[in-house]
């Protein structure tokens, strides 16, 4: 979250129980009993903590992405550092030990990495109470580029088992260190924000899905921001995540290959039991709206990721509206100071403003309401989440604003009454933002057709996923659904005469001639599932819209 405000101290939280799709397979070390002790350590340049405060308090003072840690130098090489030990058959083992003296906790990042078949690397804590990997080939980006998970305390060990079969042709070269100095404590957002597990995020399960904690990285360092998984009229599965560009501009071109995007990282109940979550990392930075983090334009970022999101992380490609029309009332979902997801609730009609005073209507401004569980804010890390309105679709990104858990508690001025501003979709969509005519947001998310908005969906590219194109769609909700929705035909829908609804297999759920503008329909003999409404006016279907039955 962007501020223009004096913020007081932050706090970071992350948690040990970090899964992705790796092998899971136990270190070659372990396996074979081989002596812990029995390795070449390799320390760090030292962190500079005086320098980082002085640049941190000037961050702060010009409202950038704050930092939870900084790249010390080091260079080790399999042929360089480290510990071979032979094992039976002529496989082998290489092992480093790395510190940075004072970490509170260390990530590895990697260039000219190649990892063999066979071959795995593990990275893990002294105690082995933190265990990463196997990571192989699948790991790396095209350009060698490999991160590893975050260990916590100022020492990890990696582990590179080889085949006897490809014995020779791995590379690896660790020439940083994220030292983490700060916001990583056992600590976590402001005590009113409401988990989206909680009741406040019962009809927004879908969305939930759709939003990302994303670990930005700069030349100097790291740090967290939120975005979202986007939907696009290909229907194509694109891993398109849409943040803010103040998050992103600092990056360089070969800082994207070290991004991390953190998918359902959330309690399972309202705030309660052990947060979950799952990785990937690398992309590439696509369009954004290069307008100086919203002082000319409306604050956006759009990234592709460099690989596909596994099914296993049952993402959700949220929808998009880019009507001028202010939301009357929504939700946002967001990461705050990189926590577990949380949920923030508005029910007055959003505004359209400005961030700066220098562009007028590149903004919508909410204030968000207490609810049965809280009353949800946005902090640091939060910064990128979307703005969802009460048809599910996004809105808006944020750039920042003042709200804060108590009155005057992040700033003089800031408090739960406090307003936030989002970055429209309608401003980021065509010509409004100084960006380059490519970076248009729509080049992107449109590329069939211009439709005013998009549904959203678990699978886009699926069977029924190519009707999704919403050229005009008849409206519903709830959805997903029980046992009822409610439909709704816009002004510009009148000649509809025609509504049908499909189950995945072309199966006729519900046939009506109507003419009428709004219509209940009774779900409660359906399957849990996804079914197609499509509306016909004389024989012509004008628009689908995916409807999510749950049970």
């Amino acid at each position: 979250m962007r501020f223009t405000l004096i913020l007081s101290s932050l706090a970071f939280f992350t948690t040990a129980a970090i899964a992705q799709e790796t092998t899971g397979a136990q270190p070659w070390s372990q396996r074979f009993g081989l002596d812990v002790h029995a390795v070449h350590t390799l320390h760090a340049a030292p962190f500079d903590a005086t320098a980082a405060a002085m640049d941190d308090a000037q961050r702060d003072h010009e409202g950038r992405m704050p930092l939870y840690a900084r790249f010390v130098a080091i260079n080790a090489t399999l042929a360089s550092a480290g510990t071979w030990t032979e094992l039976p058959g002529g496989d082998r083992v290489w092992r480093l030990r790395v510190t940075s003296a004072g970490a509170h906790a260390m990530e590895l990042f990697f260039s000219n990495t190649h990892i063999p078949n066979g071959s795995q690397v593990h990275v893990y804590t002294e105690a082995m109470d933190e265990v990463f990997g196997g990571y192989t080939s699948a790991h790396v980006q095209a350009d060698g580029i490999f991160t590893t998970e975050m260990t916590h305390g100022d020492a990890c060990t990696i582990e590179y088992y080889e085949p006897a079969a490809v014995r020779g042709e791995g590379s690896l070269h660790l020439d940083r260190v994220a030292h983490a100095y700060r916001m990583i404590v056992q600590e976590k957002s402001d005590a009113c924000e409401v988990d989206v597990n909680c009741s406040e995020g019962a009809a927004w399960t879908d969305q939930r899905d759709a939003v990302v904690r994303i670990r930005v990285v700069i030349p100097s360092g790291a740090g967290y921001c939120t975005g979202t998984i986007m939907n696009n009229t290909a229907n194509n599965c694109k891993g398109y995540i849409l943040t803010a560009f103040h998050c992103t501009e600092e990056s360089v071109d070969a800082n994207y290959g070290s991004y991390q995007f953190r998918f359902r990282y959330q309690y399972p109940g309202c705030a309660s039991g052990s947060a979950t979550g799952s990785n990937l990392a690398g992309c590439v930075r696509r369009a954004g709206s290069q307008d100086g983090g919203g002082n000319t334009g409306s604050d956006f970022t759009l990234l592709e990721l460099t690989s596909s999101i596994p099914a296993s992380y049952e993402p959700y490609w949220a929808g998009w509206d880019i009507s001028d029309a202010g939301a009357q009332g929504g939700v946002s979902i967001h990461h705050p100071d990189s926590d577990v997801k949380k949920i923030s609730t508005f029910t007055n009609t959003a505004v359209s403003t400005t961030w700066s005073g220098l562009t007028n209507g590149s903004h919508w401004r909410v204030n968000w309401v207490a609810t049965a569980n809280g009353a949800g804010v946005t902090e640091p890390g939060s910064s990128g989440s979307p703005l969802f309105n009460p048809l599910k679709r996004v809105v808006g990104t944020l750039t920042g604003g003042a709200s804060c858990c108590t009155a005057n508690g992040c700033g003089n001025g800031t408090g739960p009454n406090s307003p936030d501003y989002y970055g429209k979709i309608s401003y980021h969509w065509e010509d409004l933002n100084p960006n380059p005519t490519e970076e248009e947001l729509h080049w992107w998310l449109s590329p069939i057709g211009f439709p005013a908005y998009q549904e959203g969906s678990r699978n886009p590219c699926g069977p029924i996923g190519m009707d999704e194109l919403a050229l005009i769609a008849p409206e519903v909700f709830p959805n997903p659904a029980q046992d009822h929705i409610t439909v709704r035909l816009p002004e510009a829908l009148h000649a509809v005469d025609r509504l049908l609804i499909t189950d995945i297999t072309g199966r006729v759920m519900f046939d009506d001639r109507t003419s009428a503008s709004s219509m209940e329909i009774d779900t409660r003999g359906w399957s849990a599932g996804s079914y197609l409404l499509t509306a016909f006016a004389n024989g012509t279907r004008t628009g689908s819209v995916k409807v999510q039955v749950m049970r």
